[in-house]
């Protein structure tokens, strides 16, 4: 039988209150730009965080700190979940934040397109035990999918970039023959699942839109989903990220212990594409590769995490 659940963002309070955008900001996020400035010479472009990890209220909270701040990203992408007073409806959401010099954030959001159902293998895999009818042998995400859209941002002029939410990933339809027809230069598809191994699903689908249309396929998940998986491995791996580039590289990204994020840096090169008659688009395609990756520490952690 079936049955539905819902998710409780217990990780967004701390002493008995919610955690601001501001905290967010201050205690973790920005500290870890700086060691990131630290180590580089360069202010990252972009921060990603994983499927369901902030509210659009904290998500706000959190940008505005930011630019009050003078922190000169370019991009911000997080996942949020959301639920409407009136109607009590829950929305799994990514919300893409663009910062521009002198004109605030753009935002864009987009609800995910498909529910994820977890089944009895998946749950005990997990850990989980929040159904106390034990004829229910799977559960659906208690999410509105309605309202589908799929923005596409053009960072740069060649620099563009889409935003998938777990099953979306997965599923050909409605996304991904727009994602072809657009070829955008990175899919950063937001998880919350076990370790991103090359061998697991999120590589395997990957691997489609980095050979049609040539994008580079990022998968991010929250490090407590791969470490309740990993529970249950002999040797487990602490790996919050996969990226496969357009060259067929396919790179795992490891969470070190006690690391808070992940550095990548990313290389944007010269792509040459002739047509079926020979024709050349003297290469006014660009393609990434990745070149390195670096775990970023804090001395000290927030209190909150």
């Amino acid at each position: 039988m079936a049955a539905y659940f819902r998710l409780e963002q217990l990780w967004l309070k701390h002493g008995g209150k919610r955690l601001t955008g501001e905290q967010v900001a201050n205690d973790l996020i920005i500290p870890l730009v700086q060691q990131a400035y630290i180590h580089t010479g360069q202010m990252p472009d972009g921060i990603v965080l994983p499927e369901c990890a902030l509210t659009s209220e904290i998500a706000k909270e959190l940008v505005e700190t930011l630019k009050a701040n003078d922190i000169k990203i370019e991009f911000l992408i997080t996942g949020v979940l959301d639920v409407d007073p009136d109607t009590k409806a829950t929305y799994n959401r990514a919300q893409t934040f663009v910062l521009r010099k002198g004109e605030g954030a753009v935002k864009r959001e987009q609800n995910k397109h498909h529910r994820w159902r977890l089944d009895r293998r998946q749950a005990e895999g997990y850990a989980l035990d929040f159904d106390n009818d034990y004829e229910n042998d799977q559960w659906w995400e208690d999410i509105d999918v309605g309202n589908r859209q799929l923005p596409f941002f053009g960072l740069r002029k060649d620099m563009s970039v889409t935003t998938l939410i777990c099953e979306d990933l997965a599923r050909a339809d409605p996304a991904m023959s727009v994602i072809r027809a657009v070829g955008p230069n990175l899919v950063i598809a937001l998880l919350m699942d076990g370790p991103q191994l090359e061998t697991r699903w999120p590589g395997r689908y990957a691997t489609v839109l980095a050979d049609d249309p040539g994008s580079a396929v990022l998968s991010f998940t929250c490090s407590a989903m791969v470490d309740r998986s990993n529970w249950r491995q002999a040797r487990p791996a602490r790996t919050i990220g996969l990226i496969r580039d357009a060259n067929g590289r396919t790179q795992e990204v490891p969470l070190p212990q006690d690391s808070l994020g992940v550095l990548l840096t990313l290389e944007s090169v010269k792509k040459h594409q002739t047509t079926l008659d020979n024709r050349s688009d003297n290469e006014v395609s660009r393609q990434l590769k990745l070149r390195h990756m670096l775990p970023l520490f804090l001395d000290e952690k927030p209190a909150w995490i």
